[in-house]
């Protein structure tokens, strides 16, 4: 699930104007917002704005505009600044992210020119909040540590716990739980320390989150219920959605789907009454998720197209994408084939254009460079305070000693000096590392875009030369025609081989869950031009899970397609099958048909088997064939998982 970051900017807004805020009268804030010098009428138009911020967005955008109006009369850069950050924050809650990174920049620019550090770092933490929400999870991370840099500097615990919370979330984007729970916990740690009420509510709701990624869900429900009451308490209804997401998930994977089902209807109405359209489609695509697991197939339908409603709205395409898939495997159940066809080609083209831009290396280094920073200052510190200690005893020593010490202290500078040469040299070869790393990815990108922009434009100007020539020319030629016809299905089939070939180009991994969505998909095109097989295909669904290197993968695809080439041209079959199953460790994936078979020791094995034998060989796996004259053919190939 998305973690709270909205909720970082909310924390920066009490911490600006003071807690205690909900007992002020807002006809009170409205009078001194018409009066009195320009500082106060500002002042209460921010903790207007703030306060509607909670109710009313437009309401809150028109104070913080109107307290920018007076900002600028007063040419006050601090009020100006301020201002901005509000009217950023406003856009972030409405999700117009372009929006919210502009007015973001604009309050840092100001902050800047008047040197207020704090504020400095208070809008490099809203710009890690703003590239998070759209994606940039490199960039956000960069900016997050920028502001830890100044918090950890002001000894500021409470913002130090609230950037913890949001590298936790970076993390957790990642799927890297480990890391994100570590983080999560120090902020909660914090917020304990300094008895943050707000703090300690976030932070529980943020642990209830990666706990559920534990299995460990006793600990997930008790800290989701603390963010929860935690909420009530302090009358922040618009952010109750997230910890019962929460609880919904984990009786969801408890199989108690009448609670499941009743936080979940909770958490989708709470987001959509404060117009959070990623939390709405993102929930419901957990929602019909759930309602699948229940064999509920038209409630998830309808479901699924309420997330792919909302994940237009907020423009998230990959909950969009995902969206798809349930509606696949709703549809499928419930016997809609064509449907089911329809919406898995959606998933499929969808999942392949989502092109994996930040990776998880990347992020390391950076939080090493960080961590590297931080103790070699820290280093520095205390061999200075050690050379402080050595001159004072150098005054105090007898002057016979003076010149060995003063020697001793050339040596040591001399050291340091060499050892700080060393890790600059060690730190130039790292980012150099990286950047071959980027341009290798970058080369390949290139490559596979070369591959569909220019030899897929020039094949599909082949398909569209032969059909052109055949609606031209009345042919008469049976043979002309027929050998026409058989250019353009090879080259139609090039087209679909070189799709599957960028696709695995453009993915680290592939997870069996993709691979199977490419089989049935094929297996589907493989029924519509041969309506006489009847194609059974079985699948163990504890594999879903399981990932192949892209070389792999698309090793045990091309194999399987082969196989079934080869019963379709050869086997004169009624019936094709393939069966996957899990076998300890490996993977057995058996097609058979029932075709007229063939002697083994009479046949010489053509370049069909020799490909599937050696692509299999290739990744470790076996290789077997059977096959009897009029008793059909059985290939088995086994795979390590």
């Amino acid at each position: 699930m998305k973690q709270l970051y909205v909720l970082s900017l909310l924390f920066f807004n009490l911490f600006a104007f003071g807690q205690g805020l909900s007992v002020r009268k807002m006809d009170s804030l409205k009078l001194a917002a018409s009066k009195g010098n320009v500082n106060n009428r500002c002042n209460s138009l921010l903790l207007l704005s703030d306060e509607y911020s909670n109710t009313d967005l437009n309401l809150s955008l028109k104070y913080a505009k109107l307290s920018l109006e007076k900002a600028r009369l007063a040419n006050n850069d601090t009020l100006i600044a301020v201002s901005y950050n509000s009217i950023a924050n406003t856009f972030q809650y409405k999700s117009q992210l372009d929006s919210a990174l502009i007015f973001h920049k604009k309050a840092l620019h100001y902050r800047k020119k008047i040197n207020d550090s704090l504020g400095m770092a208070d809008s490099y933490n809203n710009l890690g909040i703003t590239y998070d929400s759209m994606g940039l999870f490199s960039e956000s991370l960069h900016q997050y540590f920028r502001a830890l840099y100044f918090y950890d500097k002001k000894k500021d615990l409470e913002k130090q716990a609230m950037t913890y919370t949001n590298i936790g979330i970076i993390y957790k984007t990642q799927k890297e739980y480990k890391k994100a729970f570590q983080y999560y916990k120090k902020a909660n740690d914090l917020y304990v320390k300094i008895k943050s009420e707000f703090g300690i509510t976030v932070s529980s709701g943020n642990l209830g989150s990666i706990l559920i990624d534990f299995e460990r869900y006793e600990e997930s429900l008790r800290y989701s219920q603390i963010a929860k009451e935690g909420y009530k308490k302090m009358g922040y209804d618009r952010f109750l959605g997230y910890p019962i997401s929460n609880i919904a998930i984990v009786y969801d994977s408890l199989h108690r789907f009448q609670e499941a089902n009743k936080n979940y209807i909770q958490a989708i109405q709470l987001h959509e009454k404060y117009l959070n359209s990623y939390e709405v489609a993102n929930i419901c695509n957990a929602y019909a998720k759930c309602l699948i697991k229940q064999e509920k197939f038209e409630e998830s339908i309808l479901i699924s197209n309420k997330a792919k409603e909302f994940s237009k709205k907020a423009n998230a395409f990959f909950l969009e994408v995902n969206a798809n898939k349930n509606l696949a495997k709703a549809n499928s159940a419930l016997g809609s084939f064509e449907q089911a066809y329809k919406y898995s080609n959606l998933y499929i083209t969808g999942n392949d254009s989502l092109f994996e831009t930040e990776k998880t290396k990347a992020i390391f280094e950076l939080e090493t460079k960080y961590n590297t920073e931080k103790k070699e200052k820290l280093l520095i510190q205390k061999e200075a305070e050690v050379k402080h200690r050595n001159a004072l005893l150098i005054v105090l020593s007898v002057l016979v000693f003076s010149a060995v010490l003063l020697g001793y202290l050339f040596y040591r500078q001399q050291k340091l000096k060499n050892k700080q040469q060393k890790q600059e040299f060690q730190l130039k070869s790292a980012i150099a590392k990286i950047e071959t790393q980027n341009k290798l990815q970058d080369q390949r990108l290139s490559i596979s875009r070369d591959l569909h922009d220019n030899i897929g434009a020039q094949l599909t100007f082949i398909i569209s030369s032969v059909d052109n020539i055949k609606y031209v020319f009345d042919l008469e030629n049976t043979k002309l025609d027929s050998k026409l016809q058989s250019i353009s299905n090879f080259t139609k089939s090039t087209i679909v081989e070189l799709r599957d070939t960028i696709w695995a180009m453009n993915n680290d991994e592939i997870s069996f869950e993709d691979l199977r969505m490419r089989i049935f998909n094929f297996i589907e095109k493989a029924k519509i031009a041969t309506e006489e097989i009847d194609f059974k295909f079985n699948i163990d669904e504890s594999l879903s899970q399981l990932k192949f290197t892209s070389i792999k993968g698309m090793n045990v695809y091309r194999s399987i397609q082969e196989a079934i080439n080869n019963s379709i041209k050869y086997a004169k079959a009624t019936e094709i099958a393939i069966d996957v199953k899990s076998h300890g460790d490996e993977i057995r994936i058996t097609i058979s048909d029932n075709g007229i078979g063939f002697d083994e020791h009479l046949i010489v094995p053509g370049n069909g088997i020799q490909n599937i034998r050696k692509r299999i060989k290739d990744i470790g796996g076996r290789f077997d064939l059977k096959s009897e004259v009029q008793s059909g053919t059985t290939i088995v190939l086994t795979v390590p998982k």
